[in-house]
């Protein structure tokens, strides 16, 4: 029972939603928001009660598939109807539906389920962007070449596939020099499809690689790490640079991101620390989106260096909005910081020069999170914030769960980030004693 609705039921239930929502609900976006958050809150239920009838052992696929839900029932319970809900809905549906393929699939079926995310994500670009966004060419090209690597996993032996498989996993948890997918994705296309990205994306990048991490070779992990750092370096000075808030944030997801990258390459494991870093991360960016998107549905886009203000005419998003900026730069009662320092002092060992990398990337955030708000929030009122209503009460309710959630996550015991899923562990114990043997031929 267990099995078939985490690995049948789950996934098709979005699926299915969005075909039902397309064919009845189309023309009517209230309704078919309220029917996306019926579809999510049937599917997380669809997810937990077995598995808790069973009392199986947490898992940490577990903790991303319940990840995923939560964050797209927030995200669409925050969204204000307008004239891009249905498609951002249905796109978003759709996009669930495949990223929990992607986390119940095993091996090759995994890999068939993110292809399909690849393919419906070059659709999206090319049809449904924002009208202020030109067709990104270039993360449709780095798409073209991430299917191209998925399919060629399909069919070769181990060495070549595992190395097919890390090029689609470091777009979908942004790396140099591959991260256009990523920004693209949480930056130019509508409705309640970019703050779900910052969570949805990472966690199957994260997913992927904890199921790899038994055959990949050092060289490799020595690779990621160089290229890990590099990208926390890149991703924070782009961050301090950028004039947009959607870029602003995807660049820093992306240099926050790579830390857990640098972390899983020198220590070649997944720790707990590392999962609750990731919950949190995405969660904050994701909650930090919903609020961009809140601003855009008033105000359009908003350049950073000319708009000041909102705390004069908007409370409770300045309330809300100042959370979230305080917990992406380590307010204790948040996750964020407690899991870095968590990853760091966990560490055995690692040269100087590395940790004063991590470290300035850290406080690079410390640096253009606090701008970021105090360039919205403070400051004599820009003519471009004309007088608006704050926030909806559905919106202000999503994001408070959002920051309820962060410190959930923070506060869960550390078990449960702890059990590698069976597939991990059988993985571990049949390459374990082959690796080298692949790898020196």
């Amino acid at each position: 029972m267990e099995w078939w609705s985490g690995h049948i039921v789950a996934p098709a239930l979005p699926l299915l939603g969005a075909a039902l929502g397309i064919a009845l609900l189309w023309a009517k976006p209230q309704w078919f928001k309220i029917w996306a958050l019926v579809v999510f809150a049937l599917t997380g239920l669809v997810v937990t009660v077995p598995s808790w009838m069973a009392e199986s052992p947490l898992t940490i696929s577990y903790f991303l598939r319940h990840l995923i839900l939560a964050a797209g029932f927030l995200t669409i319970l925050g969204h204000h109807p307008d004239k891009d809900t249905s498609i951002s809905l249905c796109l978003t549906l759709l996009f669930a539906g495949l990223g929990l393929g992607v986390l119940a699939g095993q091996d090759r079926e995994s890999s068939i389920f993110l292809s399909g995310i690849f393919g419906l994500l070059i659709l999206a670009f090319m049809r449904y962007r924002r009208q202020e966004w030109e067709i990104p060419w270039k993360a449709i090209s780095l798409l073209t070449v991430g299917l191209f690597s998925l399919l060629v996993s399909l069919t070769v032996s181990e060495p070549v596939r595992i190395i097919m498989l890390i090029i689609p996993l470091a777009m979908v948890w942004p790396l140099l020099p591959v991260q256009g997918v990523f920004v693209a994705s949480v930056s130019c296309l509508p409705g309640t499809l970019p703050p779900f990205f910052a969570v949805l994306l990472p966690s199957l990048g994260f997913h992927g690689i904890i199921n790899l991490l038994p055959v990949i070779p050092e060289g490799v992990f020595y690779l990621l790490w160089m290229i890990a750092i590099a990208s926390a370096l890149y991703g924070s000075l782009l961050a301090l640079s950028q004039d947009s808030m959607d870029l602003l944030l995807a660049y820093a997801h992306m240099a926050l991101g790579s830390i857990i990258w640098w972390y899983v390459s020198v220590t070649h494991s997944i720790e707990p620390g590392a999962v609750v870093y990731l919950g949190g991360l995405t969660l904050v960016i994701c909650g930090l989106l919903v609020a961009s998107q809140h601003l855009r549905a008033r105000f359009g886009h908003l350049d950073l260096t000319i708009s000041h203000g909102l705390a004069h005419i908007m409370p409770w998003f300045s309330m809300l909005f100042l959370l979230f900026i305080t917990a992406a730069v380590g307010l204790p009662i948040f996750t964020l910081f407690s899991a870095f320092m968590e990853m760091m002092l966990g560490l055995s060992s690692t040269g100087a020069g590395t940790l004063i990398i991590i470290l300035l990337t850290w406080l690079m955030a410390s640096w253009y999170f606090p701008r970021l708000m105090q360039q919205v929030l403070f400051g004599r009122l820009s003519p471009s914030f004309k007088a608006s209503h704050d926030l909806h009460l559905d919106e202000r309710v999503s994001l408070i769960l959002l920051l309820i959630l962060l410190v959930m996550i923070g506060s869960a015991p550390s078990h449960w980030f702890l059990a590698a899923d069976t597939a991990v562990a059988t993985a571990q114990s049949s390459f374990g004693i082959l690796q080298d043997t692949l790898w020196k031929r």
